[in-house]
């Protein structure tokens, strides 16, 4: 274990690289913070290796965060439920959930499903036709409106442990963020991550007034992650049957469930 990012890079780094869809949160969390390191106490990096010395799962807890594990064997997940035994709340791939429930119980900690995303990856973009007006990607200039959003979107999801930098700065900074222009005012964006390994995830949406605008901006975000990205991911809530239905329209498909344990 480490609280350096990049250690846990250099030890698992090609380890999560080898599944960058199913490693999406631990791939693009650990991207957003090597390029934005923090002195967070709170921060953790684990990694766990095999008998032929090859590491096969890992783990990061970014600051403010819930922790993340990869996909692991059922030792691994028995040895940091033994090791760390206060580690919970965890995120899981559903199919590894029991396994975890298990671990931790044997050291008497209790857990349960607290929610459920399920991750999508695009396979062919099917673009619906747009209500009027254009996409472009944001720049400098849209901070002060971008940060807007941002307080606005937190206040909707008082919840949300999302940065400001995470949602706003550090996607400006690499084109990360189209906006939707009606008569040259913007009235929606959509975000993406970094492209690590071949993979990018959409994120925040925001739509002023107009949810169209905002279905739009996400649309054309997923065109221009396509042009850079071999895989574009998004979350939804796993009950969400409105995002789950747009989803599959617009050419996207179910790939995996995370599950939040936590006592």
């Amino acid at each position: 274990m480490s609280g350096d990012v990049h250690a846990f890079l250099a030890a698992a780094g090609e380890f999560l690289g080898a599944r960058p869809v199913d490693h999406t949160t631990l791939l693009t969390e650990a991207a957003y913070l090597a390029a934005r390191p923090s002195d967070d106490a709170d921060q953790l990096y684990g990694w766990w290796r095999a008998d032929d010395g090859m590491v096969a799962g890992a783990f990061l807890r970014a600051p403010g965060h819930d922790p993340v594990l990869s996909s692991m064997p059922d030792e691994a997940v028995t040895a940091l439920a033994a090791t760390l035994p206060t580690l919970p709340p965890v995120g899981v791939d559903g199919g590894l959930a029991d396994v975890a429930v298990d671990a931790w119980r044997r050291g008497g900690v209790a857990l349960t499903e607290q929610s459920r995303v399920r991750l999508y990856r695009l396979d062919r973009l099917r673009a619906p036709m747009p209500p009027p007006g254009r996409p472009r990607p944001a720049d400098d200039g849209d901070r002060d409106l971008l940060v807007s959003w941002y307080e606005a979107l937190m206040a909707a999801h008082p919840g949300d442990p999302s940065e400001l930098a995470y949602v706003v700065d550090d996607p400006l900074s690499y084109g990360g963020i189209v906006l939707w222009e009606v008569d040259g005012v913007p009235t929606a964006m959509a975000g993406r991550s970094r492209v690590v390994e071949g993979m990018a995830r959409l994120g925040a949406v925001y739509s002023v007034d107009d949810p169209r605008h905002g279905d739009a901006a996400f649309v054309a975000a997923c065109a221009a992650a396509s042009r850079i990205a071999d895989d574009v991911l998004v979350f939804a809530g796993a009950a969400d049957h409105t995002a789950d239905a747009a989803y599959r329209r617009w050419g996207f498909e179910p790939v995996v469930d995370r599950v939040l344990l936590a006592t």
